[in-house]
């Protein structure tokens, strides 16, 4: 264990902090782990969850009020909150780090991590403390020998047990404290608890010893029948009859277990696909299953029967219950969190986000409205006002980009070479272009009277906007192009960036390629086109650089770089024209003033490969979407400066 203060890793360095732009809100829970969420015992409105290497935590009442815990160096697995409040804990998956501490407990009133544990072999499965805060157990995910789970001390944060497991734990929960042995003058506390493995569950003691001074560790066997019970557990919870332990297996079943006699009582078929989570909550049980359903059973030892049930869209993986308001906070893998009623079962979106890496992102005419695509082919229209979706549909393979017309119409490129057209206040269909491209379509770009596409083929196409028929097409790339865009000044004018280290400049008055520059240190991942001096093209670099390009000079005019040799993904410029965004390959936003040729802010939020950047109209607003399925919105600050000058000519 490291106490404070401790170093982060050295790829999580925040470096300097720069006030121009903050993160506003992070979306993107995606379901996928098993407890995946908690909910806080005291402020029963902030939620706790994870996105990629970032632990966040999310007012329910407040869209806008967020904070995020940064301290792991890979994604999150696990997350809870001791039963006070007081403290909470995240795991992870494996270290990059040889010598990494896969879970940081942190405190909640002041959001700072108070320590830093090792001790569990490989990804961090689950996450329990005990009921008066003292103890903290986890499991890892180990490997082929089996795997290992370790309790701590809170107090200070030593190891006071760990135990290797020959056979795999795959759940755990803590039972109910009580008095080690009433005859003693000074009472101390005795823990169990249960661990869940293949063909075994165990029932672990943590008493305190006072001849060694420290807790020790006594094992029982739970007793099963003599033909034994195979089965794989996911999740377990203390049964609201006193004295019954509640486990849920791969297979559906709800297996029943006797604490005080420690043994098997009942394995009943509740359910398909398995059980994945459950919980109790005043006199029920709650179980969710893979089969997208959640049931409310009431019962004890042999006798339960199931007394109502909901279908929820994808495997629910995580259900936390919220007593005092009488609601459960269920979370699928599908990226939606639910909040429904434990007693009509009654059922409220809370959030829902993407689960794929997400592709492009784009704003339309409105500052307050901008759309998505990902990669298991969603669309979705979201609205900054509450971070709600406005608009949804899904496609046949992965969308690759998209474009928002200014007739409200939002144009996507999808995989298998297709343009298909949807409206942006309900995403219906409106019309496609099949096979535009051999390979997928990558950039698309919208002028006064055609659509432009360009793909994985190294083609430009341009396409008449009334009636989709093909008009033209210009091959000048040898390589997928990356970058497309209508001129500011000359609507006649189509530029275009490739991994062939090229910029290509059409003129489709003469349909001939009118320009053409190349960098030969680099490949081009991005295009924009600045609005003043002498609206010179802007590229983004895999060598780290944004370069300026005047049409009368074969070199580039003017180069901006950060001072770390990195990749940089994509280029956005703001409405202004004053300030120019790069997605860049540490996993940060950069924003750099033009004019004064300084970087204005750091951005620091994504877990994974930034793929795509828009400005709002107002420019008051930045969103970055990337690898890692998340959408960060960033405040921008400096919005509403001069207006840039539009006096150079071509």
């Amino acid at each position: 264990v490291k106490r404070l203060p401790f170093p982060l890793h050295p790829d999580m360095d925040d470096g300097q902090e720069l006030d121009a732009a903050e993160l506003e809100h992070i979306i993107g829970f995606t379901g996928q782990e098993l407890h995946a969420i908690a909910v806080h015992s005291q402020d029963t409105n902030v939620m706790l969850y994870g996105i990629g290497h970032v632990v966040v935590l999310a007012d329910q009442t407040d869209p806008h009020k967020q904070d995020l815990l940064r301290g792991h160096d890979n994604d999150i697995t696990s997350v809870t909150f001791s039963p006070t409040g007081r403290l909470l804990a995240s795991g992870q998956r494996e270290s990059i780090h040889r010598d990494g501490e896969q879970i940081v407990v942190w405190e909640y009133e002041s959001r700072k991590p108070v320590y830093r544990l090792s001790g569990v072999t490989g990804t961090v499965t689950a996450l329990k403390f005990s009921d008066d805060d003292r103890f903290l157990a986890a499991i890892g995910e180990g490997n082929m020998n089996g795997n290992d789970f370790a309790i701590w001390d809170m107090q200070n944060g030593s190891v006071a047990q760990y135990v290797k497991c020959p056979k795999a734990a795959t759940a755990m929960c803590w039972g109910v404290p009580t008095v080690a042995d009433n005859a003693r003058r000074v009472k101390t506390p005795k823990y169990s608890l249960y661990t869940f493995h293949t063909v075994k569950v165990h029932a672990h003691y943590l008493e305190y010893d006072i001849r060694t001074m420290h807790y020790g560790l006594r094992t029982e066997l739970l007793k099963f029948p003599s033909a034994g019970l195979a089965r794989t557990y996911h999740d377990c919870s203390l049964s609201p009859t006193n004295g019954e332990l509640i486990a849920g297996t791969s297979v559906g079943e709800l297996v029943v277990f006797n604490c005080e006699s420690l043994v098997y009582r009942a394995a009943l078929p509740i359910s398909t696909n398995g059980v994945l989570s459950l919980c109790s909550c005043g006199e029920y049980i709650f179980v969710g299953s893979g089969d997208g359903k959640l049931k409310k059973l009431q019962g004890n030892d042999q006798y339960w029967s199931v007394v109502g049930e909901v279908q929820l869209h994808g495997r629910v993986t995580s259900i936390v219950p919220v007593e005092s308001s009488g609601e459960l906070v269920v979370g699928t893998d599908t990226a939606k969190m639910y909040s429904i009623g434990c007693d009509d079962l009654s059922m409220r979106v809370m959030q829902q986000s993407n689960v794929a890496p997400i592709n492009g992102v784009a704003f339309g005419l409105r500052s307050d409205h901008f759309a998505t695509v990902s990669q298991d082919g969603i669309l979705r229209v979201f609205d900054l006002s509450d971070y709600t979706v406005l608009g949804f549909t899904r496609g046949a393979c992965a969308a690759t980009c998209l474009c928002w017309t200014p007739e409200d119409l939002i144009l996507t490129g999808w995989e298998d070479g297709a343009m298909r057209i949807f409206t942006a206040t309900n995403c219906e269909p409106k019309g496609q272009i099949p096979k535009c491209h051999r390979g997928k379509v990558t950039c698309i770009a919208v002028g006064p009277e055609f659509y432009f596409t360009a793909g994985d083929d190294g083609a430009m196409r341009v396409w008449n906007r009334r009636n989709f028929e093909f008009v033209g097409q210009y091959t000048e790339h040898n390589k997928p192009i990356t970058g497309l865009l209508v001129d500011n000044i000359h609507a006649h004018l189509v530029h275009s960036c490739s991994i062939d280290r090229a910029v290509v400049t059409y003129d489709l008055k003469t349909t001939r390629r009118s320009n053409y520059k190349m960098h030969r240190d680099g490949a081009f991942t991005g295009l924009a086109q600045r609005l003043d001096s002498e609206q010179e093209l802007l590229t983004s670099t895999t060598d780290g650089l944004v370069l300026s390009w005047d049409c009368d000079v074969q070199l580039p005019v003017m180069a901006l770089d950060c001072g770390r040799k990195m990749k940089f993904n994509c280029i956005a410029i703001s409405a202004s024209g004053q300030f120019v965004a790069v997605g860049c390959e540490d996993l940060c936003v950069r924003i750099w003033d033009i004019l004064a040729m300084e970087i204005v802010a750091v951005c620091r939020g994504h877990s994974g490969t930034i793929t795509q950047l828009a400005w709002s109209p107002d420019e008051k607003q930045l969103v970055s979407v990337g690898d890692d399925a998340a959408i960060c919105v960033w405040n921008f600050y400096l919005a509403g400066g001069p207006p840039p000058s539009t006096s150079g000519s071509r």
